[in-house]
């Protein structure tokens, strides 16, 4: 499956779980139309609450990223061409970054280092292109 969640972060399971979806989008691992794992059957894989699931995937319709087709399951959805939006690109870079300035303070680096590594790899970055 598309979606890793770790029990070990700080951040909520649902969120993890939407964090997954929208990648997976983002990325074009899933596409628009594309059907994704019923809420029972990503509960299961999980091996968490189904309840987690629905409310993920209930935030997911919400922005419009999904939609439910009854009888038939969650879609990635074909309004909008399934895009993820500016707005939730940036929520889960944000996320990503979160999770790697966490990484990188539990492995002793201070906020200087951390900005220093940044400063660097963005440099880096920007003279490949």
């Amino acid at each position: 499956m598309f979606i890793e969640i770790d029990l070990n972060k700080p951040v909520p399971i649902f969120n993890q779980i939407m964090d997954g979806v929208r990648l997976a989008v983002a990325t074009g691992r899933i596409v628009p139309g594309d059907r994704i794992p019923s809420i029972r059957d990503l509960a299961v894989e999980l091996r968490v609450n189904p309840n987690t699931v629905a409310k993920a995937y209930q935030e997911l319709e919400r922005s419009g990223l999904v939609e439910v087709k009854r009888g038939m399951g969650y879609f990635v959805s074909e309004s909008d061409n399934g895009q993820v939006s500016q707005r939730e690109r940036h929520a889960l870079f944000t996320n990503l970054v979160d999770d790697l300035l966490a990484s990188g303070i539990a492995l002793g680096l201070d906020a200087g280092e951390l900005r220093k590594l940044n400063k660097k790899k963005l440099e880096r970055l920007e003279e490949g292109r």
